[in-house]
């Protein structure tokens, strides 16, 4: 199933892995139900596809890192996951006890030529066992360090 980017106005340019054509159409009433859809192109082809309805771009990686809990006196290794300008997910090599809501600052190397130190305090959005995902908080220098990096 190919992922699809929705667009600032709700659009989206959908492509037929058949015959190549290509549509644009306005996806708004999808946006708080469902993100797969099933398409039919002109040529009969009948295939499916997700929406993503994501402001910023998310970049899948590797990044070997750690955490320090902050209030709770805890630290740990991680590895960063994906990354967006907004947020991040990572996993926790061990059991913790992270919980939504808690702050908590990270760090990793980049993984670029330069293998630049980023380290970024973030709130925790969810918690499923090892994984975590948290938003960005704090100076906008780290908007500056990562815009960079994930148009790469």
């Amino acid at each position: 199933m190919k992922k699809v980017y929705v667009d600032n106005s709700n659009q989206v340019t959908i492509l037929c892995p058949k015959c190549g054509l290509e549509q644009t159409k306005n996806v708004f009433k999808f946006k708080d139900s469902h993100k797969r859809l099933k398409a039919k192109c002109k040529c009969g082809e009948v295939f499916r596809t997700t929406l993503d309805f994501r402001k910023y771009h998310r970049k899948n990686v590797q990044l070997v890192g750690e955490y320090l809990l902050q209030g709770k006196d805890e630290k740990g290794e991680i590895v960063v996951e994906d990354i967006s300008m907004r947020g991040i997910r990572f996993s926790c090599l061990k059991p913790n006890h992270i919980s939504r809501n808690d702050i908590v600052e990270l760090k990793f190397n980049l993984d670029t030529p330069i293998e630049m130190e980023i380290n970024p305090i973030i709130v925790i959005k969810w918690t499923t066992d090892r994984n975590i995902g948290g938003l960005f908080l704090g100076p906008n220098s780290l908007k500056q360090d990562l815009g960079f990096y994930l148009r790469s």
